[in-house]
């Protein structure tokens, strides 16, 4: 088990590979924003070049036949919407009164009177926010020399350049990594393999595959939905439709929130352009409609089933990309996030995203149950268990969630992580627990001779609860089942098996330890009692072990549930008092863990 000092190592190593990470990815992001954006191409434009392929076209062909179709695609687009733009700058000036009229009109909507407090506070910010501060008279007013045409002109050329130098690396490194795919692919097998080339190669193929088809399917989608977006706002004669429809595009790659901020715009621009309200709402259902469309007919029919990202995730991620990389960054939060995400469900080496990223629970079932005991949290862990129970029943969970709760509990309390008083807090409240669970049992039915039971816990009180989780999955029509006091003495279970007179005794043992007690009890059983059946549990181990002397050994509930039933037509085929006439052979070995 590593020290504190080597878990304090670990902790400040990974904190700083991180940070320096970061700072790097920022620092140096007009050489991995190309790249990412390269990445992206490739996998996106990758099934076009497969299918070229198919047709019995070369590789190099194919890459030319499709770099050239992108980029027809995209400076046709880029023309027209730089043209739209363009025009829409000229024309807002031109509507300043209607925009104002437009503003007014929604202003008197909320606030009908100048009594309205909303109306007043409307008034005094417009107030504020529009008066001139007086400049006293006999002030100097300093006027600043205007920029010469030298920094005019850096001060457009310098960001215009380095925006064309990106795409022009961006450009030739999608060509490069669309000629170069099994090269690439196979330098990152070599990084990644550590000797299991066959292994890493299926994961990898497999990764790049759905990871190019996910990419591929969204971009389709997402330009069906712009393409959609801008036939309706020109049938609803809303102008720039093209302009709105490619903003709606691009902002559909942000998960969860990239609709809402693209129907801002058109829906502020129609509210503003148009004489009365009706144009401005169905622009709004419009998005809507499509949207809701979208997430629940055909995303699922064309992603199959969800990708397992949690959204809080997606969220995080894109203020993550955003924060290093801009807008750039944030529209390739979505993509970016995919390819980290199935990457890590098929290479071992990344396999922390999906603890990261992944939807699914981070803790396992018994984990996540024990953990919010040891926080106290009983209502919480109620519930993990009755999730489970419902979704498989309620035996199973005895065996996979609350006998393993009370083992890490054991486990702990003996490492000293664990203090007396939260070890009798975690085991009655599993016993509360395991009664819940146990009514969602079905009711038993029937009836038979009944066959009496004695459950003995081999120490504490933590095997006592277990020895009542085997006793409430008894049948009380089949058995009568007595559960003994925890830290009872070895005689006075003697003696409540003389009362009692059961045909089978079982002992309840729980890992850690345990072992010595159950083997002296056992004894004593075995030589005062050597008609009585004896049953050792040693519920929650997976030790393969068996104790000589006993008639079985299992290592779970369902388990010892089965060999009791195996028992029972044997018990109660015989006369009373002949037990001693069944030989050892046929209740010996009758059932297994």
């Amino acid at each position: 088990m590593p020290s504190v000092t080597q878990r304090a190592l670990v902790a400040l190593t990974a904190t700083v590979i991180t940070v320096a990470l970061l700072a790097v990815l920022y620092w140096a992001r007009s050489i991995f924003i190309p790249v990412a954006l390269a990445i992206f191409l490739a996998f996106v434009l990758g099934p076009i070049v497969a299918w070229l392929q198919r047709r019995r076209l070369g590789r190099a062909v194919s890459v030319i036949v499709t770099v050239a179709l992108l980029v027809l695609t995209v400076a046709g687009v880029g023309f027209l919407v730089t043209q739209q733009v363009t025009s829409l700058a000229e024309t807002l000036p031109n509507r300043r009164d209607a925009i104002k009229a437009k503003l007014a009109e929604a202003k008197s909507m909320f606030a009908s009177d100048g009594n309205n407090r909303f109306g007043v506070l409307i008034d005094d910010v417009t107030e504020a926010l529009g008066t001139k501060e007086a400049r006293p008279d006999g002030a100097v007013l300093v006027q600043t020399a205007e920029p010469s045409w030298t920094t005019r002109v850096q001060a457009y050329v310098d960001p215009a350049s380095e925006v064309l130098g990106q795409a022009a690396f961006t450009f030739i490194l999608t060509v490069f990594m669309l000629l170069r795919k099994e090269d690439l692919r196979n330098r990152a097998i070599r990084l990644m393999g550590s000797g299991k080339i066959t292994t890493t190669t299926k994961a990898v193929d497999d990764a790049s595959r759905r990871i190019s088809r996910y990419l591929f399917a969204q971009l389709m989608l997402n330009s069906t939905f712009g393409l959609i977006i801008t036939l309706g706002l020109l049938l609803m004669d809303v102008k720039y439709a093209l302009l709105w429809g490619f903003i709606a595009t691009v902002m559909r790659y942000v998960p969860y929130l990239g609709t809402w901020i693209g129907l801002i715009p058109p829906v502020l621009f129609s509210a503003a352009m148009s004489e009365g309200w009706g144009q401005p709402v169905a622009v709004f259902l419009l998005f809507m409609t499509l949207e809701l469309l979208c997430n629940n007919i055909f995303e699922p029919w064309l992603y199959g089933r969800s990708m397992g990202l949690s959204e809080v995730a997606q969220l995080v991620a894109a203020g993550i990309w955003t924060f290093l990389w801009g807008p750039v960054g944030l529209i390739l939060s979505g993509p970016l996030t995919v390819c980290l995400f199935v990457l890590g469900r098929h290479v071992r080496q990344f396999e922390f995203f999906v603890v990261l990223l992944g939807d699914q629970p981070a803790l396992e079932p018994q984990v996540a149950f024990y953990q919010r005991l040891t926080a106290r949290d009983q209502d919480e862990a109620s519930t993990v268990a009755l999730t489970e129970a419902e979704a498989s029943d309620p035996d199973a969970v005895f065996d996979s969630i609350l006998i393993p709760a009370l083992c890490l509990a054991r486990r702990d309390h003996d490492d000293g992580d664990l203090d007396a008083a939260d070890l009798r807090y975690i085991v009655r409240a599993t016993r509360e627990v395991a009664e819940e669970v146990n009514e969602l049992r079905d009711p038993w039915t029937g009836a038979d001779q009944r066959v009496r039971v004695l459950v003995c816990p081999a120490r504490d009180e933590a095997e006592h609860v277990a020895a009542d989780l085997l006793a409430l999955g008894l049948d009380p029509n089949r058995w009568e089942v007595k559960v003994a006091g925890d830290e009872t003495l070895a005689s006075e279970v003697i003696n409540q098996v003389a009362e009692f007179e059961p045909a089978v005794v079982v002992l309840a043992t729980l890992p850690p330890g345990g072992v010595s007690h159950a083997r002296y009890l056992r004894t004593r059983l075995q030589r005062q009692f050597p008609d009585v059946k004896l049953v050792v549990g040693r519920w929650g181990s997976e030790e393969e072990t068996s104790e000589n002397g006993a008639d079985a050994t299992d290592h779970t509930l369902a388990a010892t549930r089965k060999r009791l039933a195996d028992l029972h037509p044997l018990l109660t085929a015989k006369p009373a008092g002949a037990e001693k006439s069944v030989p050892e052979s046929e209740l010996i070995g009758t059932a297994s863990a």
